[in-house]
């Protein structure tokens, strides 16, 4: 799954999520108001949603520490030997199965 903010109009991604939420738990006295004021107030929402989900998203991919990861498939390499001054080569054909070592951050767009 991409991590992805959304838009300023709240309507995907995290900030729709975020914008829901804040529509539930403060929405309760918006229908005193006009609707002009409503509708201020419903923009700012989904302003504040988008800046809360961006901010969010940012921390991740600057802070993440990835785990465990491994890599395996087929490899070809070329292989060039020389004993006793006589120089040989060929192919190494096989499977490689590698796996990181530590922590690491920055791999993450």
């Amino acid at each position: 799954m991409p991590l992805d903010a959304g838009n300023n109009t709240a309507s995907k991604g995290m900030s729709k999520a975020i914008y829901d939420q804040i529509v539930i738990q403060l929405s309760g006295n918006l229908n005193d108001l006009e609707p002009e004021a409503q509708n201020a107030v419903t923009q700012q929402w989904q302003r504040l949603a988008f800046a809360i989900a961006t901010g969010v998203i940012c921390h991740i991919k600057s802070n993440m520490e990835i785990f465990g990861i491994q890599a395996s498939g087929p490899v070809t390499t070329d292989v060039t030997v020389t004993v006793g001054g006589v120089e040989g080569s060929g192919a190494g054909i096989g499977n490689v199965t590698t796996e990181q070592s530590g922590a690491t951050t920055g791999h993450v767009r």
